[in-house]
């Protein structure tokens, strides 16, 4: 009797490793669309998606009783983003079609959270984003949270900008994703980069260059006019020369 073995092994391939966290590729067999991969994401683009991803707490009827309404709050600490988007970048320009992202990240602040997930980008721009850990620190929650957390205790995720968030049903058609998992899916091609192209040009700014360009011109001004100076006195010289000839016949 001959056993046909369907598994396919995960395979796992290290972009950094620290004691801050760790990103890597990893094949996935659950895509339902290839991925665009390796993609271009620059620093400053991943910085501002992971910035703008926020999270809140969805609770079930006994929750909404008994406890006032959550704020949204960042996904993403500065610490997580300083040290997810480098090793990201370099990430995403390695992925081949059959591989997401993985990474892990602890943060250094305060009542900062380790956070794991996956990411992979779909054409045309399409950054999806899987949180396994999107749990809120349950070391903060109060006694009345604690008692009725088991009943419901799903996050879900937005981004800042509306416009940008790709509808459930759209984005559920690029890979099979765990019910126990958040995930959300952001049309990076929607968003707004003005402010942080104008911010970039005025830190990369060389302000000497318009100053340069005015003395230039002043110069070029000031020649003209000391050349025409000379033109009048080589003038004048000759018509004195003139007169003084008259004079003598």
């Amino acid at each position: 009797m001959t056993i046909h073995c369907t598994w396919t092994p995960e395979i796992k391939t290290p972009i950094h490793s620290s004691d801050e966290g760790n990103v890597a590729l990893q094949t996935f067999s659950d895509f339902k669309i290839p991925p665009q991969h390796p993609a271009e994401l620059s620093e400053a683009l991943i910085k501002q998606l992971l910035q703008g991803i926020f999270q809140r707490q969805e609770r079930g009827i006994l929750q909404e009783l008994l406890i006032a309404d959550s704020q949204a709050s960042p996904v993403f600490s500065p610490t997580h983003i300083e040290f997810l988007a480098p090793h990201l970048t370099d990430a995403f320009s390695q992925a081949t079609s059959e591989e997401l992202i993985t990474f892990r990240s602890l943060g250094n602040e305060e009542g900062s959270r380790q956070i794991r997930g996956t990411i992979a980008v779909f054409s045309p721009t399409i950054f999806f984003l899987s949180l396994q850990q999107a749990r809120t620190d349950q070391r903060n929650l109060s006694k009345t949270t604690s008692s009725s957390r088991n009943l419901q205790n799903h996050i879900s995720l937005t981004y800042s900008e509306k416009q940008a968030i790709v509808q459930s049903e759209e984005a559920k058609k690029f890979m099979t994703i765990s019910s126990k998992n958040a995930w959300i899916a952001i049309n990076y091609g929607e968003i707004n980069l003005s402010s942080t192209t104008e911010t970039h040009q005025e830190k990369n700014q060389v302000s000497p260059t318009p100053q340069v360009k005015e003395t230039q011109s002043d110069l070029k001004i000031l020649r003209e006019q000391v050349q025409g100076l000379r033109q009048t006195v080589d003038e004048q010289a000759e018509e004195i020369q003139r007169l003084q000839q008259t004079d003598l016949q």
